[in-house]
């Protein structure tokens, strides 16, 4: 796994307050991978306090656990009982970070917390939660981040259900998708899926083999191939604990079977990958961290699928045109070709695998 444990902006100043906040519990809600894991298991091991992490991003909850530190993951729990300060850190996906909130509002509690970049919308949050009656106290601020103290969450209930999108279904074709909070393209087929679906339908030969699906989000890719070729066998994975969800109930209303499990591009897919490798890998790969252009989670796809697929077997991807994908493919399959392309994005094709 990457280390994702380097000191951030968000983790700085999350240690300016540590200190003051040994006395009770303390509890993250929605924390992201990038914390300093050891260092916040070794405040607290010296303290009568328990350090829980309640998280939707895989890479967290391994992280935290290897640092010894209890942890839960929304794709099998949803946080109870959460005794002493709660700390929510506010998400990139605002309807994550509201189905959060919802979550807290429904659970007695001694305290919240609230922080994050101020250029992530924590601030705008605040104002909002202010203006449904909430107390909001800004405790601090530095780094380009904030901290408020809340109150209580029930006041500002309308408000948070108001911008939490619940599970939603919606269509393609003969296929019903299922989507939550938080997953990519949420409640609607993403355009560059859509034109990988379209090109897959033209020229895809492979119509039996071992599938994989990164970065699933809905299950849509997946769930459509199973759809069009039912001797696949399937794999989706992602590194949320939503997705996962909303990939598992899209198989589930379609009457089809797959293995959905966490990952963070091919970390954690050892233990079920086929040893020959897969037949078939296909994805849109995520290219932002908060609103930030990101390119190492496409890069590590792309340079590491030649390990995990079969000789002579097929790499498809769709990518906005704009991103520096030909050169990675180049480098890590020798050669490629653009399969599709339309104003915004390019459809890619590489074929290699382990010998």
């Amino acid at each position: 796994m990457p280390n994702l444990s380097a000191p951030s902006a968000l983790n700085q100043f999350l240690f300016r307050q540590l200190d003051t906040w040994l006395d009770q519990p303390l509890n993250l809600v929605a924390a992201p991978a990038g914390l300093n894991w050891q260092q916040l298991a070794a405040a607290f091991a010296n303290t009568q306090h328990p350090l829980r992490v309640w998280t939707n991003d895989w890479r967290s909850l391994q992280l935290a656990q290897a640092a010894g530190i209890q942890s839960f993951f929304t794709a099998e729990q949803a946080p109870n009982n959460l005794a002493g300060r709660s700390l929510v850190f506010w998400p990139k996906a605002k309807e994550e970070g509201y189905w959060w909130l919802g979550q807290l509002a429904k659970i007695p509690h001694e305290q919240v917390l609230l922080t994050g970049e101020t250029n992530g919308g924590v601030k705008a949050l605040a104002k909002q939660l202010q203006g449904a009656g909430v107390l909001v106290n800004k405790t601090d601020s530095a780094r380009r981040c904030a901290l408020y103290t809340l109150d209580s969450l029930q006041p500002a209930k309308a408000l948070i259900a108001e911008n939490t999108l619940d599970q939603q279904g919606f269509g393609l074709g003969e296929l019903t998708l299922i989507s939550q909070p938080g997953v990519f393209s949420h409640g609607r087929v993403d355009e560059g899926s859509a034109l990988l679906i379209a090109t897959l339908t033209k020229q895809l030969t492979i119509s039996a083999g071992k599938v994989l699906d990164l970065g699933c989000g809905c299950g849509l890719l997946g769930a459509w191939l199973l759809k069009q070729h039912p001797k696949l066998q399937l794999t989706a994975a992602d590194v949320s604990g939503f997705a996962l969800n909303a990939t598992r109930a899209t198989l589930q209303a379609n009457q089809l079977k797959g293995k959905v499990v966490a990952a963070d591009i091919f970390t954690g897919l050892d233990e079920c990958a086929p040893p020959e490798g897969y037949d078939l890998i296909i994805s849109n790969p995520p290219f932002h961290t908060g609103k930030a252009t990101d390119y190492e989670l496409a890069s590590r796809l792309i340079s590491q699928a030649p390990n995990y697929l079969r000789k002579g077997s097929e790499l498809w991807i769709v990518a906005n045109r704009f991103l520096p994908y030909p050169d990675l493919l180049q480098q890590a399959f020798g050669n490629f070709i653009i399969a599709a392309e339309n104003g915004k994005f390019r459809v890619y094709k590489a074929i290699g695998g382990k010998g």
